[in-house]
């Protein structure tokens, strides 16, 4: 298992691309559960460990200070200022049916 602690590497090889799939790598990763492609869970060690579907490469949040730091840099790359990721998602969405 190829592993890494730092998030852009991991969200540049995750890619997460669009509003509804940051959304779920938010969710997946607050909620420790997998989530539409996206997966963490606790290790042993008290370690989250955040995977992607088809990627071989795992990011490692070695603390709570970690994993919020991370859904920030997420909000920070991925989602408008001041927008949740649900309402991006729920954006994005009612777009691509119009």
């Amino acid at each position: 298992m190829d592993t890494t602690f730092d998030f852009d590497e991991w969200l540049d090889a995750a890619d997460p691309c669009d509003a509804p799939n940051v959304a779920a790598l938010i969710e997946a990763v607050e909620s420790e559960c997998e989530f539409s492609g996206f997966k963490a869970e606790r290790a042993a060690n008290g370690k989250l460990i955040v995977s992607a579907h088809g990627l071989e490469l795992k990011l490692v949040l070695v603390s709570k200070e970690a994993e919020e730091g991370f859904v920030r840099r997420i909000h920070a790359r991925f989602v408008p200022s001041g927008m949740s990721a649900d309402v991006a998602a729920a954006i994005d969405h009612l777009n691509d049916h119009d």
